[in-house]
């Protein structure tokens, strides 16, 4: 009896395999320890940037207390004027006699505008400015320009006044209100989201959005610890 013999489609494997030369395989050794490489840098760097952001974010925290700690002291509607007084003359060291008690006059009326604007808030007013923080603190422009020297000029104050809206705002964004940002915009007194983040920014060296999102990282590291 004769037995047919089926035909098969199977290929050795070794007729499948390709054998890279020596120049080949350290061709692709090389690429290999390359992207290695390439993903251990980037790690490092990921890791370095958010020890960054967890830093600076400590620090904002630091100082926005230490501010309000600051504040609540001098702004007291407990302590007299002379107690307030002899605080803020314990806070000033006059380079020269001649100077002193300018030096003393200039900083009492400085920490205590400071403390009250932040107090009451008036800075959330969209129009309030330089000749409303005047009007605010109850002198005129001229007595403001001796107490104050350093914000004679107007897109001074306003720069101030900015930096007092960018602080209120970090402590909203801190307190994750649900607020949106153009909720926060208008509660802060900004008039419009373009200046929000140009003082944001000039204050703190960092974006709002950018902030948020640092600080909902750093918050969700803790939570999952």
């Amino acid at each position: 009896m004769h037995v047919s013999k089926k035909s098969s489609n199977f290929t050795p494997v070794n007729q499948l395999s390709y054998i890279y030369t020596p120049a080949e395989a350290d061709s692709i050794i090389m690429i290999l320890a390359i992207i290695v490489i390439v993903l251990l840098v980037l790690g490092g760097i990921g890791l370095r940037q958010s020890r960054i952001i967890r830093q600076r974010n400590e620090q904002l925290r630091r100082i926005l207390n230490a501010l309000d700690d600051y504040r609540a002291i001098v702004g007291n509607g407990e302590l007299s004027l002379d107690e307030q007084e002899e605080m803020v003359k314990k806070k000033l060291e006059p380079e020269t006699k001649t100077t002193k008690v300018a030096q003393k006059e200039e900083g009492a009326f400085f920490v205590k505008m400071d403390a009250r604007v932040n107090k009451e808030k008036p800075f959330t007013d969209p129009d309030f400015d330089y000749y409303a923080l005047i009007k605010f603190m109850g002198v005129s422009q001229d007595e403001f320009c001796r107490l104050v020297p350093r914000y004679t000029d107007p897109e001074r104050t306003k720069d101030y006044i900015n930096s007092l809206r960018a602080e209120y705002a970090a402590k909203l964004l801190m307190d994750f209100s649900g607020s949106s940002m153009e909720d926060i915009v208008a509660m802060c007194g900004f008039k419009d989201a373009a200046a929000f983040n140009n003082a944001f920014k000039f204050s703190f060296g960092i974006t709002p959005t950018d902030y948020l999102n640092s600080m909902s990282q750093m918050f969700k590291k803790v939570s999952t610890r």
